[in-house]
């Protein structure tokens, strides 16, 4: 019984974190599709959008999603940001 409060505990955080997560990378993909002057501003909300499901996978101890998010996502995006806005 005590697992069940831990976890319910966490689950308005995650999902709160998850759903704005989904937002962040829908504004990014969208400025990237659009091919703008612009365009290049979506690889910062994919990071926003990664970092925000890391920690919501964390939250939630789901080992599968923290390295989806943590190696995939969060190295894909860096390498984007590097590439579009720092170079």
């Amino acid at each position: 019984m005590l697992y069940k409060g831990k976890h319910k505990s966490k689950l308005p955080i995650s999902s709160t974190l998850k759903t704005s997560s989904s937002l962040c990378a829908l504004c990014g993909a969208i400025l990237l599709a659009c091919k703008t002057i612009i365009s290049r501003y979506g690889f910062i909300f994919l990071a926003i959008s990664s970092s925000r499901l890391l920690v919501a996978s964390i939250l939630l101890k789901d080992k599968i999603m923290i390295f989806y998010a943590g190696c995939i996502f969060i190295f894909v995006d860096c390498l984007g940001v590097y590439r579009w806005l720092l170079n």
